[in-house]
């Protein structure tokens, strides 16, 4: 379903062939590995990431983004987990996100990542790839 360029480009045609029970398998079998963060963002980062992680910045439009991921970025119901992600994943898909590309149908996230600025996509980068 996302329309970014790498999963075009990547995860297409490697799951074109999956069929339903194929696919459900496959996220049953993701959802049993007990997540670990991946460490890899900029510490010197990480302390302005979780504040507007937590806060948002209300004069400049960004929300917070707990209310939907969770206040440790666990995740909520079908809302993923942000939490131990890596930088560089992170970093691409809220720089996507604010260039207009979803990640699902009605995704919020377009319209949220599109109010960040690179030092702020950093810090929340940097942060969440903490998160335990």
């Amino acid at each position: 379903m996302r329309d970014n360029p790498f999963s075009k480009q990547y995860m297409w045609g490697a799951v074109a062939a999956l069929g339903p029970h194929a696919a459900r398998d496959l996220a049953i079998y993701f959802a049993t590995i007990a997540p670990k963060a991946a460490n890899d963002g900029d510490r010197n980062l990480a302390a302005r990431g979780r504040t507007i992680y937590l806060e948002g910045i209300p004069e400049a439009n960004i929300v917070s983004c707990y209310a939907c991921h969770g206040p440790n970025a666990e995740g909520v119901r079908d809302i993923p987990r942000l939490g131990g992600l890596a930088y560089f994943y992170l970093k691409g898909r809220l720089e996507q996100w604010g260039q207009g590309y979803h990640s699902g149908v009605e995704s919020p996230m377009p319209l949220a990542a599109s109010h960040l600025g690179p030092d702020e996509i950093e810090a929340l980068a940097s942060y969440l790839s903490f998160v335990k």
